[in-house]
């Protein structure tokens, strides 16, 4: 196993920082940008933080889990909000961790070379994972991911809905901004609305290519109003 701080990006400067807990590094040198698996986020989604509000700021966890990055290996990767910058710009402090097949995250990675605000986010996070309470969803979110078989495809800990890439999901968030177990009747459902807009998308060009090749009176498809001569 494998393990970095991802650190807040407080200046906003162009190279996001890194650090195994002593030397501080460019992400980019651990973790390439062109090895980032599609959908890969080193901090929390801006949904999720419009989902939860700033009241919540402090109990979000973030988790993504990426089975067969490269070489049997697994990415798995915890974020949480980590304050603001001189801006007011909400900046987010990571958990990397780049895993063999069948390991599991240990979050035990040393802070000592952090800055000291950074330092202070880190111990927050460690120890709301090193010892859950059990009115911790977000914490027990985060854990039920990491334990998930490597068979699985990528997943994060709570549904996404505007992200690109198609995540299996542990919880869902709710109005009030706090996550529940994700019922299964859920998933098929966002599931089968995806297969019917393929569907549909297949049949309109269908009947599209139909019209233009039949010699039969016009036709009304159900999709498209088809006109012959």
């Amino acid at each position: 196993m494998r393990a970095y701080w991802i650190l807040p990006n407080r200046g906003q400067g162009d190279d996001i920082l890194a650090s195994d807990g002593g030397k501080i590094v460019p992400l980019r040198q651990i973790l390439e940008p062109a090895l980032r698996p599609p959908g890969f986020s080193h901090g929390v989604p801006t949904e999720l933080l419009e989902k939860c509000g700033s009241k919540r700021f402090s109990q979000i966890l973030f988790a993504q889990r990426f089975p067969d990055w490269t070489d049997h290996q697994q990415l798995f990767l915890v974020a949480t909000p980590a304050g603001v910058d001189s801006s007011g710009r909400v900046v987010h402090l990571s958990l990397l961790f780049i895993l063999d097949p069948h390991e599991r995250p240990r979050f035990d990675l040393s802070d000592a070379g952090l800055p000291h605000e950074d330092r202070l986010h880190a111990h927050a996070l460690t120890r709301r994972m090193a010892a859950p309470q059990r009115s911790d969803l977000w914490a027990r979110s985060v854990l039920e991911l990491s334990q998930l078989t490597s068979r699985r495809g990528p997943a994060t800990n709570v549904e996404l809905d505007r992200s690109a890439v198609r995540f299996d999901f542990l919880y869902t968030v709710a109005s009030d901004g706090s996550i529940r177990k994700a019922l299964p009747w859920r998933k098929f459902r966002k599931r089968s609305v995806l297969v019917l807009l393929v569907l549909a998308v297949v049949g309109i060009g269908l009947g599209e290519r139909a019209c233009q090749h039949s010699t039969q009176p016009s036709v009304w498809t159900g999709a498209t109003l088809c006109h012959f001569s």
